[in-house]
């Protein structure tokens, strides 16, 4: 079976342990990885993960170019790694970006509304979903809170509905289970929208709420869920370990299992 993970980052390596360290000291959590390509490469082959999307989000426009460039030639020669790009919602020229993107190889777009301070049913991410909608590539978002940044939450399944709403054709994954700490709300309003979530930070990090991640995948539809694990804030075999348990505990069969570890990310992804 091919383990795919929808959701890690990247950095140069000349950033990557400065980087990781001060992520996790503002989020308050002790990371240990260095979050660059020959730590996930490793991190991979332990893991037995043959698939792996990278990706980060830039925090104001300046940044993006540089950030996509990183990200496609990271994954250059590296067999099985994708990366997603980024977009700053209201940047000028996103749409020459996107294109540039496409040229680069890049395969999708990561946008966090949180770190980017825009709602995701605004109209600068209309846009952006839309104008990616129609170049084919995929947006993934951070969905629901973060646990470093205050109130309002900017992606909530609420504001993910009128998204949709607005762009039916987008391919839209979201994640952190489609809404992180505001999962009640997400079985309650996205069964039937498009696109799908993942399952990056959640498992390992929140027993509590197993039993409500269980009925929203059965109510979403397995077809729509993608393992993922959020490293380097998250170590991939744990994350993986978890979503395995987790799986077989609720009697997810055993072609479920190998969809929503690998296949439904090769379906989307190709």
């Amino acid at each position: 079976m091919k383990i795919a993970d929808i959701h890690a980052h990247i950095f140069p390596e000349k950033l990557a342990e400065k980087a990781s360290h001060s992520i996790g000291s503002f989020y308050g959590v002790s990371i240990e990885r260095e979050a660059d390509m020959p730590r996930l490469c490793a991190e991979d082959k332990l893991a037995g993960i043959t698939r792996c999307v990278v990706s980060n989000s830039a925090t104001n426009a300046s940044q993006v170019q540089n950030a996509n460039t990183f990200l496609a030639e990271a994954v250059r020669g590296h067999d099985g790694y994708l990366a997603f790009g980024t977009i700053y919602p209201g940047m000028d020229g996103f749409e020459e970006e996107l294109d540039r993107m496409l040229e680069l190889g890049l395969r999708g777009i990561k946008l966090h509304p949180e770190y980017q301070n825009c709602y995701a049913d605004s109209p600068e991410v209309i846009a952006v979903v839309r104008a990616a909608a129609e170049c084919g590539l995929a947006v993934i978002f951070h969905a629901g809170a973060d646990i470093g940044m205050p109130p309002p939450v900017h992606c909530t399944p609420e504001h993910v509905a009128r998204l949709c709403g607005a762009v039916p054709d987008a391919h839209i994954i979201l994640a952190h289970m489609g809404g992180y700490r505001m999962w009640d709300e997400v079985l309650r309003r996205l069964p039937g929208l498009p696109g799908g979530i993942d399952m990056s930070f959640c498992l390992p990090n929140h027993p509590e709420a197993h039993d409500l991640f269980a009925r929203t995948i059965r109510r979403i539809g397995v077809t729509h869920v993608l393992f993922g694990s959020d490293s380097p804030w998250a170590d991939q075999k744990t994350a993986l370990e978890a979503a395995c348990a987790f799986l077989t505990h609720y009697g997810f069969s055993p072609e479920e299992q190998d969809a929503i570890l690998g296949g439904n990310a090769a379906r989307i992804l190709g």
